[in-house]
Protein backbone atom coordinates (compact mmCIF):
# COMPACT_ATOMS: atom_id res chain seq x y z
CA UNK A 1 0.00 0.00 0.00
CA UNK A 2 2.71 2.43 1.36
CA UNK A 3 4.65 1.99 -2.36
CA UNK A 4 1.58 2.07 -4.60
CA UNK A 5 0.68 5.50 -2.63
CA UNK A 6 4.45 6.84 -3.22
CA UNK A 7 4.48 6.15 -7.09
CA UNK A 8 0.76 7.52 -7.13
CA UNK A 9 2.48 11.15 -5.69
CA UNK A 10 5.39 10.70 -8.03
CA UNK A 11 3.56 10.42 -10.70
CA UNK A 12 1.21 13.62 -10.07
CA UNK A 13 4.15 16.05 -9.00
CA UNK A 14 5.05 16.77 -12.92
CA UNK A 15 1.34 17.94 -13.21
CA UNK A 16 0.95 19.82 -9.83
CA UNK A 17 4.36 21.82 -10.72
CA UNK A 18 2.48 22.64 -14.17
CA UNK A 19 -0.41 24.12 -12.64
CA UNK A 20 2.02 26.17 -9.91
CA UNK A 21 3.89 27.35 -13.38
CA UNK A 22 5.58 30.28 -13.69
CA UNK A 23 7.39 30.24 -10.08
CA UNK A 24 10.20 32.52 -10.83
CA UNK A 25 10.88 35.29 -13.25
CA UNK A 26 11.72 34.03 -17.03
CA UNK A 27 14.04 34.90 -19.71
CA UNK A 28 13.34 36.42 -23.01
CA UNK A 29 16.20 36.10 -24.99
CA UNK A 30 16.74 38.56 -27.70
CA UNK A 31 19.35 37.58 -30.71
CA UNK A 32 20.88 40.59 -31.63
CA UNK A 33 22.38 43.72 -29.14
CA UNK A 34 20.38 47.07 -27.62
CA UNK A 35 18.25 48.93 -29.90
CA UNK A 36 16.68 48.30 -33.30
CA UNK A 37 13.05 46.68 -34.16
CA UNK A 38 14.02 43.49 -32.29
CA UNK A 39 14.88 45.01 -29.09
CA UNK A 40 12.25 47.09 -29.12
CA UNK A 41 9.85 44.26 -29.60
CA UNK A 42 11.62 42.09 -27.00
CA UNK A 43 10.97 44.59 -24.87
CA UNK A 44 7.58 45.55 -25.83
CA UNK A 45 6.56 41.77 -25.16
CA UNK A 46 8.49 41.44 -22.01
CA UNK A 47 6.40 44.37 -20.30
CA UNK A 48 2.99 42.62 -21.52
CA UNK A 49 3.98 38.93 -20.38
CA UNK A 50 5.24 39.94 -16.94
CA UNK A 51 1.63 41.20 -16.23
CA UNK A 52 0.08 38.38 -17.62
CA UNK A 53 2.28 35.48 -16.19
CA UNK A 54 2.83 37.10 -12.84
CA UNK A 55 6.37 36.75 -13.08
CA UNK A 56 8.99 39.82 -14.32
CA UNK A 57 10.30 38.92 -17.82
CA UNK A 58 13.98 39.95 -18.19
CA UNK A 59 15.21 40.78 -21.81
CA UNK A 60 18.48 39.47 -22.30
CA UNK A 61 20.30 40.41 -25.37
CA UNK A 62 22.80 37.77 -27.33
CA UNK A 63 23.47 39.04 -30.27
CA UNK A 64 26.28 37.39 -32.76
CA UNK A 65 26.65 35.97 -36.55
CA UNK A 66 22.71 37.08 -37.19
CA UNK A 67 21.14 35.57 -34.56
CA UNK A 68 23.00 32.20 -34.84
CA UNK A 69 24.82 32.76 -31.27
CA UNK A 70 21.45 33.04 -29.42
CA UNK A 71 19.25 30.40 -31.08
CA UNK A 72 22.47 27.92 -30.11
CA UNK A 73 22.78 29.12 -26.45
CA UNK A 74 18.78 28.94 -25.88
CA UNK A 75 18.27 25.22 -27.97
CA UNK A 76 20.69 23.91 -25.51
CA UNK A 77 18.10 25.43 -22.61
CA UNK A 78 15.96 23.06 -20.34
CA UNK A 79 12.03 22.79 -21.90
CA UNK A 80 10.50 24.11 -18.77
CA UNK A 81 9.38 27.38 -20.40
CA UNK A 82 11.40 29.60 -18.33
CA UNK A 83 13.83 30.13 -21.24
CA UNK A 84 12.07 31.71 -23.94
CA UNK A 85 13.52 33.50 -27.17
CA UNK A 86 12.90 36.11 -30.39
CA UNK A 87 12.83 34.02 -32.69
CA UNK A 88 13.53 35.68 -36.30
CA UNK A 89 13.65 35.31 -40.47
CA UNK A 90 17.97 34.19 -39.46
CA UNK A 91 17.31 32.10 -36.52
CA UNK A 92 14.26 29.84 -38.14
CA UNK A 93 14.52 30.07 -41.73
CA UNK A 94 17.67 31.66 -43.22
CA UNK A 95 20.38 30.15 -41.23
CA UNK A 96 19.08 26.47 -41.79
CA UNK A 97 20.28 27.16 -46.05
CA UNK A 98 22.90 29.30 -45.01
CA UNK A 99 25.08 27.08 -42.85
CA UNK A 100 25.84 23.57 -43.55
CA UNK A 101 26.60 22.76 -40.64
CA UNK A 102 23.94 24.41 -38.29
CA UNK A 103 24.24 23.31 -34.51
CA UNK A 104 20.57 23.56 -34.01
CA UNK A 105 17.51 22.18 -35.34
CA UNK A 106 14.87 25.01 -35.54
CA UNK A 107 11.96 22.66 -35.73
CA UNK A 108 12.94 19.85 -33.13
CA UNK A 109 14.88 22.47 -30.49
CA UNK A 110 12.36 24.73 -29.96
CA UNK A 111 8.47 25.40 -28.88
CA UNK A 112 7.01 27.88 -31.19
CA UNK A 113 3.92 30.01 -29.61
CA UNK A 114 2.92 32.88 -31.65
CA UNK A 115 3.76 34.96 -33.98
CA UNK A 116 4.21 39.06 -32.91
CA UNK A 117 5.08 41.57 -35.50
CA UNK A 118 5.29 42.27 -39.05
CA UNK A 119 8.50 45.29 -39.95
CA UNK A 120 7.87 46.18 -43.63
CA UNK A 121 10.72 47.28 -45.89
CA UNK A 122 11.73 49.91 -47.56
CA UNK A 123 13.74 50.39 -50.88
CA UNK A 124 15.72 53.57 -50.02
CA UNK A 125 18.42 54.88 -52.99
CA UNK A 126 21.10 57.82 -52.04
CA UNK A 127 19.90 61.07 -53.00
CA UNK A 128 22.26 61.96 -55.62
CA UNK A 129 21.17 58.71 -57.83
CA UNK A 130 19.37 60.05 -60.62
CA UNK A 131 16.51 57.65 -60.50
CA UNK A 132 13.25 59.40 -59.04
CA UNK A 133 11.03 56.51 -58.71
CA UNK A 134 11.20 52.74 -58.61
CA UNK A 135 10.26 52.43 -62.68
CA UNK A 136 13.09 54.72 -63.45
CA UNK A 137 15.81 52.66 -60.93
CA UNK A 138 14.74 49.18 -62.67
CA UNK A 139 15.61 51.19 -65.99
CA UNK A 140 18.82 52.73 -64.76
CA UNK A 141 20.17 49.23 -63.37
CA UNK A 142 19.12 47.45 -66.50
CA UNK A 143 21.14 50.22 -68.44
CA UNK A 144 24.11 49.80 -65.94
CA UNK A 145 23.96 45.96 -65.33
CA UNK A 146 26.28 45.74 -61.99
CA UNK A 147 27.46 49.48 -61.29
CA UNK A 148 24.86 49.98 -58.99
CA UNK A 149 26.35 48.77 -55.47
CA UNK A 150 23.37 47.98 -52.70
CA UNK A 151 24.53 48.09 -48.85
CA UNK A 152 23.19 45.33 -46.23
CA UNK A 153 23.72 45.18 -42.37
CA UNK A 154 26.08 41.72 -43.33
CA UNK A 155 25.64 38.56 -45.34
CA UNK A 156 22.83 36.39 -45.11
CA UNK A 157 20.73 38.67 -43.02
CA UNK A 158 17.24 40.26 -44.07
CA UNK A 159 18.47 43.12 -45.91
CA UNK A 160 21.02 41.33 -47.80
CA UNK A 161 18.29 38.41 -48.67
CA UNK A 162 15.62 41.06 -49.35
CA UNK A 163 17.58 42.91 -51.64
CA UNK A 164 18.68 39.60 -53.44
CA UNK A 165 14.96 38.97 -53.95
CA UNK A 166 14.36 42.54 -55.47
CA UNK A 167 16.99 42.07 -58.04
CA UNK A 168 15.30 38.28 -58.95
CA UNK A 169 12.08 39.84 -59.42
CA UNK A 170 13.23 42.57 -61.54
CA UNK A 171 15.54 41.38 -63.53
CA UNK A 172 18.66 43.40 -62.62
CA UNK A 173 22.06 42.77 -61.20
CA UNK A 174 23.01 44.98 -57.89
CA UNK A 175 26.49 44.99 -56.13
CA UNK A 176 26.53 43.64 -53.06
CA UNK A 177 27.98 45.76 -50.21
CA UNK A 178 28.22 44.63 -46.83
CA UNK A 179 28.13 46.60 -43.75
CA UNK A 180 28.30 46.02 -40.01
CA UNK A 181 24.80 46.91 -38.99
CA UNK A 182 21.93 48.62 -40.10
CA UNK A 183 23.21 52.19 -39.40
CA UNK A 184 26.03 51.97 -41.16
CA UNK A 185 25.04 50.85 -43.94
CA UNK A 186 22.25 53.68 -43.92
CA UNK A 187 24.76 55.90 -43.64
CA UNK A 188 26.94 54.38 -46.56
CA UNK A 189 23.50 55.20 -48.71
CA UNK A 190 23.04 58.95 -47.46
CA UNK A 191 26.74 59.54 -48.42
CA UNK A 192 26.51 57.94 -51.83
CA UNK A 193 29.30 55.08 -50.95
CA UNK A 194 26.06 52.95 -51.61
CA UNK A 195 23.49 54.16 -54.19
CA UNK A 196 20.32 51.43 -52.86
CA UNK A 197 19.21 49.82 -49.83
CA UNK A 198 16.60 47.73 -49.02
CA UNK A 199 16.08 48.03 -44.72
CA UNK A 200 13.70 47.56 -42.43
CA UNK A 201 11.56 51.38 -42.39
CA UNK A 202 11.77 51.49 -38.53
CA UNK A 203 15.78 51.66 -39.59
CA UNK A 204 15.44 54.25 -41.28
CA UNK A 205 12.59 55.84 -40.99
CA UNK A 206 14.54 59.63 -39.30
CA UNK A 207 16.77 59.41 -42.51
CA UNK A 208 13.44 58.86 -44.37
CA UNK A 209 11.92 61.86 -43.12
CA UNK A 210 14.62 64.42 -42.74
CA UNK A 211 15.35 63.43 -46.35
CA UNK A 212 18.68 62.83 -46.31
CA UNK A 213 17.89 59.42 -48.05
CA UNK A 214 14.87 59.09 -50.65
CA UNK A 215 12.47 56.16 -50.59
CA UNK A 216 11.07 54.92 -53.56
CA UNK A 217 8.51 52.01 -52.45
CA UNK A 218 8.07 50.66 -49.12
CA UNK A 219 6.13 46.61 -48.67
CA UNK A 220 2.98 47.74 -47.29
CA UNK A 221 -0.65 47.33 -48.51
CA UNK A 222 -1.58 50.51 -48.60
CA UNK A 223 0.96 53.87 -48.55
CA UNK A 224 1.86 54.69 -44.90
CA UNK A 225 1.08 58.58 -43.42
CA UNK A 226 4.68 58.02 -41.56
CA UNK A 227 6.24 58.15 -45.36
CA UNK A 228 4.82 60.75 -47.33
CA UNK A 229 5.27 60.18 -51.23
CA UNK A 230 6.47 56.86 -50.94
CA UNK A 231 4.19 54.26 -53.00
CA UNK A 232 3.88 50.41 -52.54
CA UNK A 233 6.18 47.87 -54.55
CA UNK A 234 2.23 46.66 -55.56
CA UNK A 235 1.59 49.96 -57.06
CA UNK A 236 4.64 49.26 -59.33
CA UNK A 237 3.45 46.15 -60.26
CA UNK A 238 5.72 44.27 -57.68
CA UNK A 239 3.17 42.02 -56.09
CA UNK A 240 6.46 39.40 -54.86
CA UNK A 241 7.86 41.62 -52.65
CA UNK A 242 5.61 41.44 -49.47
CA UNK A 243 8.15 39.98 -47.41
CA UNK A 244 7.97 41.99 -44.12
CA UNK A 245 10.86 40.90 -41.47
CA UNK A 246 8.65 38.94 -38.83
CA UNK A 247 9.00 38.01 -35.48
CA UNK A 248 8.06 35.42 -33.37
CA UNK A 249 8.37 34.26 -29.35
CA UNK A 250 9.67 30.41 -29.13
CA UNK A 251 10.52 28.57 -25.65
CA UNK A 252 13.27 26.69 -25.59
CA UNK A 253 13.08 22.73 -26.50
CA UNK A 254 9.90 20.63 -26.13
CA UNK A 255 7.94 22.49 -23.61
CA UNK A 256 4.88 20.31 -21.42
CA UNK A 257 1.48 21.19 -23.31
CA UNK A 258 -0.13 22.75 -20.20
CA UNK A 259 2.99 25.57 -20.14
CA UNK A 260 3.06 25.81 -23.75
CA UNK A 261 -0.60 26.37 -24.23
CA UNK A 262 -0.21 28.83 -21.32
CA UNK A 263 2.56 30.38 -22.73
CA UNK A 264 0.79 30.44 -25.87
CA UNK A 265 -2.59 32.59 -24.58
CA UNK A 266 -0.11 35.02 -23.13
CA UNK A 267 1.34 36.01 -25.91
CA UNK A 268 -1.87 35.95 -28.24
CA UNK A 269 -3.76 38.36 -25.50
CA UNK A 270 -0.05 40.75 -25.78
CA UNK A 271 -0.61 40.61 -29.50
CA UNK A 272 -3.90 41.87 -29.43
CA UNK A 273 -3.25 44.62 -27.19
CA UNK A 274 -4.11 47.69 -28.48
CA UNK A 275 -1.16 49.35 -26.75
CA UNK A 276 0.97 46.79 -28.84
CA UNK A 277 -0.22 48.00 -31.91
CA UNK A 278 -0.19 51.58 -30.70
CA UNK A 279 3.64 51.27 -30.16
CA UNK A 280 4.05 49.32 -32.60
CA UNK A 281 2.62 51.91 -35.52
CA UNK A 282 5.00 54.56 -34.81
CA UNK A 283 7.68 52.31 -36.82
CA UNK A 284 4.94 51.46 -39.56
CA UNK A 285 5.35 48.03 -38.01
CA UNK A 286 1.75 46.00 -37.69
CA UNK A 287 0.78 43.40 -35.18
CA UNK A 288 0.75 39.66 -36.60
CA UNK A 289 -1.06 37.59 -34.15
CA UNK A 290 -0.89 34.04 -35.62
CA UNK A 291 -0.68 30.55 -33.43
CA UNK A 292 -1.04 26.92 -33.36
CA UNK A 293 -1.20 25.22 -36.63
CA UNK A 294 -1.64 28.59 -38.52
CA UNK A 295 1.60 28.78 -37.34
CA UNK A 296 3.37 25.65 -37.93
CA UNK A 297 2.07 26.44 -42.17
CA UNK A 298 3.68 29.73 -41.64
CA UNK A 299 7.05 28.58 -40.84
CA UNK A 300 6.50 25.97 -43.67
CA UNK A 301 5.63 28.51 -46.30
CA UNK A 302 8.53 30.51 -45.26
CA UNK A 303 11.31 28.20 -45.66
CA UNK A 304 9.87 26.65 -48.62
CA UNK A 305 9.86 30.40 -50.25
CA UNK A 306 13.19 31.55 -48.69
CA UNK A 307 15.20 28.53 -49.55
CA UNK A 308 14.48 28.65 -53.20
CA UNK A 309 15.30 32.53 -52.98
CA UNK A 310 18.49 31.43 -51.04
CA UNK A 311 19.56 28.68 -53.52
CA UNK A 312 19.10 30.78 -56.40
CA UNK A 313 21.53 33.20 -55.38
CA UNK A 314 24.06 30.85 -54.43
CA UNK A 315 24.15 32.58 -50.79
CA UNK A 316 26.54 30.72 -48.47
CA UNK A 317 27.82 31.47 -44.93
CA UNK A 318 30.19 28.41 -44.47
Amino acid sequence: MRRRVFLASTVATPAIAQTRWPERPLRLIVPFPPGGASDLLGRLMAERLSARLGQPVVVENRGGAGGRTAAEYVAREPGDGYTLMLGTQPTHVFNRYLYSNLSYNPDRDFTALSTLAAFPYCLIVSPSLPARNLTELVAYAKANPGKLNYGSSGIGGGTHLATTLFAQVTGTELMHVPYRGAAAAVTAVMQGEVQVMVELVSNCLPQLQAGHVRGLAVGLPEPSPLLPGVPTFRSFGITDFDVPSWFIIVAAGRVPPAIAERLRVACDEAVRDPSFAERLAATTAQPMPISGQALTDFLADQNQRWAGIIRGANVRLD
